[in-house]
């Protein structure tokens, strides 16, 4: 089992050692995943996401290890080589965290009969200015969004969802999945409506893809399209 991952420093080999060290006086086949790291498995692979380094990880053949939350269990050795790559916590950790919900399987409601008018054209050229001009890290993304409210009322964000499909292609840029996701979530918080942003993954190949969903109805697109997908984490 092998990380793609930067090697480490020799400070770093020093922690990774009383972390060993750590875990093997810990219970001795499940640890908590480290503070910024979500974690699915799909199949035999183990899919991470690192917030701290902004990139995902995969790890092949850990059949042996299976994670359920943010819970992690398995052979010793296994949790060991884990453990050296930083990506695991002995003992539960303080943070915050919403579990990825299931994949969505229904549409949301069909949309009324709406045009944009020019108060949410002007709300939806500032939320592009203010998306487009720096790209944040998916930590800096959790940090700025995880404590919005909203109503989740399903009529309500079709609405919404409709006028800002017809704003979308007069946008300069939409760039990819992220950026579209961001400029949704912003447009619907505008209206204090909300909606969950789950960050989902698949392999072979391996692809990450992210989309707004509301409880089992999906916002951002058709839920058909995301049936490869496996739910990582949720902002």
């Amino acid at each position: 089992m092998s990380a793609i991952r930067r090697g480490a420093s020799n400070s770093r080999r020093r922690e990774m050692s009383r972390a060993d060290a750590t875990f093997e006086a810990a219970q001795p086949d499940q640890a908590s995943l480290a503070e910024g790291i979500h974690a699915v498995r799909i199949g035999d692979d183990l899919i991470l996401l690192d917030l701290t380094a902004d990139d995902y990880l995969c790890l092949p053949e850990c059949g042996e290890v299976d994670v359920v939350g943010r819970t992690v269990s398995g052979p010793m050795d296994a949790l060991l080589r884990l453990a050296a790559e930083e990506l695991l916590h002995p003992t539960k950790t303080d943070e915050a965290r919403g579990e990825a919900p299931a994949l969505p399987s229904a549409r949301l409601p069909p949309p009324p009969h709406i045009r944009p008018t020019l108060r949410d054209i002007l709300t939806f050229a500032a939320i592009w200015v203010r998306c487009v001009r720096r790209r944040p890290t998916l930590l800096h993304l959790k940090q700025r969004h995880h404590r919005r409210r909203g109503r989740r009322d399903p009529a309500a964000l079709a609405a919404r969802v409709e006028v800002f499909r017809q704003l979308l292609p007069f946008a300069p840029a939409t760039g990819a999945c992220l950026l579209q996701a961001e400029m949704l979530l912003r447009f619907l918080n505008a209206d204090d409506l909300d909606a969950d942003w789950i960050f989902g993954v698949r392999t072979f190949p391996f692809l990450a893809h992210c989309w707004l969903q509301c409880g089992d109805q999906c916002v951002s697109e058709a839920p058909e399209t995301l049936k490869v997908y496996r739910p990582i984490m949720v902002i």
